[in-house]
């Protein structure tokens, strides 16, 4: 009795162990590279992408990050907003001027059209160069959201390359059971092809 009452401590003082050693496996390793977790596991950003949940996951690891994540999210929030104002106001004066445009081609007078077309051409060049300062912002603005949008990829890459290449290092699953998987195929396939020849002779 005394051996069963021992046996049965030593085994759940092992299974006690292991489980521990295993939350705190957990812990280390990103959520999205934990093994009771999907490879598609889906982030706070809705994405399936394995680099994107990565980073979220280093992004709450890490308060820098974070910040400049929020930065960026804001940014591109905002973006819409700080432009609309003028886009309305760019909208509403080309339509005008492509407006005017197709009315003057009604008029049947020569002279008159002529001289109303040259009157718009003017008018356009005016208007053109008084927006010419907002539409150097809005395409300096452009750039640079491309460089941000660059930049932020380099991050995000330069940032969970290292934690893809800790999981290679330290997570390559033992071969034993690919091993006996192959042993037990090439029984099967050993006694599948003993069974067939013995049919067919």
């Amino acid at each position: 009795m005394k051996k069963i009452i021992i046996y049965s401590i030593m085994l759940c003082t092992a299974f006690s162990c292991k489980e521990a050693e295993r939350q705190t496996d957990n812990k280390e390793t990103p959520a999205a590279l934990q093994d009771d977790k999907s490879y598609s596991i889906v982030s706070k950003r809705g994405s399936g992408d394995l680099l994107e949940n990565l980073y979220t996951d280093a992004i709450s690891k890490d308060s820098t990050l974070k910040k400049l994540d929020e930065s960026i999210y804001r940014i591109r929030e905002g973006k819409n907003d700080s432009l609309k104002r003028f886009d309305i106001y760019n909208g509403k004066n080309q339509d005008y001027f492509a407006s005017a445009k197709n009315h003057v081609k009604e008029i049947q007078d020569s002279v008159l059209r002529k001289s109303l077309t040259t009157l718009l051409v003017k008018n356009l060049a005016e208007y053109n160069n008084r927006i010419a300062a907002h539409q150097k912002l809005v395409k300096s603005i452009d750039v640079k959201m491309v460089s941000l949008n660059d930049l932020e990829l380099a991050l995000k890459i330069s940032t969970t390359l290292p934690l893809i290449k800790k999981y290679q290092k330290e997570k390559l699953p033992n071969k034993k059971p690919i091993l006996n998987l192959a042993q037990k195929i090439d029984q099967a396939i050993k006694l599948a092809d003993t069974l067939y020849k013995s049919k067919t002779q």
